[in-house]
């Protein structure tokens, strides 16, 4: 006699369950870091101070220069709730080329010109008043 043989076998059936379950976990974890950065906070530093805080969530886009208030010729680009270096007078861009940041803890910085800008989240995002 012949034995019918299955497609799948027990073990296979609860590795794929599995699978899925890590797959389903990490769509979950990712969608909800996903929400946490819609409340990000853009801090904008200059020779170390805070010069300006911007509500990434609720910011229309825009362009920031700050050559007239801070006096360094450094802008920045506010667009789909991310923002970038533009428009720097410096002689490498190097943070012309970091592009968008907008996730928690990602920063971008402009040495010539002691620049950055930081996205903060969680607790600094209550500080921010």
């Amino acid at each position: 006699m012949e034995e019918k043989r299955r497609f799948f076998k027990k073990t296979d059936v609860i590795l794929v369950a599995g699978a899925l379950l890590i797959a389903l976990g990490a769509g979950l974890w990712y969608q909800n870091k996903a929400g946490r950065a819609e409340r990000n906070i853009a801090v904008i530093t200059v020779d170390g101070k805070e010069y300006k805080r911007i509500d990434l969530a609720r910011a229309e886009d825009q362009i920031i220069c700050l050559q007239e208030d801070a006096g360094v010729p450094v802008s920045f680009e506010v667009c789909d709730h991310r923002i970038r270096f533009v428009d720097v007078t410096c002689p490498d861009h190097i943070c012309e080329n970091t592009g968008f940041v907008f996730q928690e803890g990602q920063s971008a910085v402009c040495m010539p010109n002691r620049t950055s800008v930081w996205i903060a989240g969680g607790e600094e995002v209550h500080t921010a008043g």
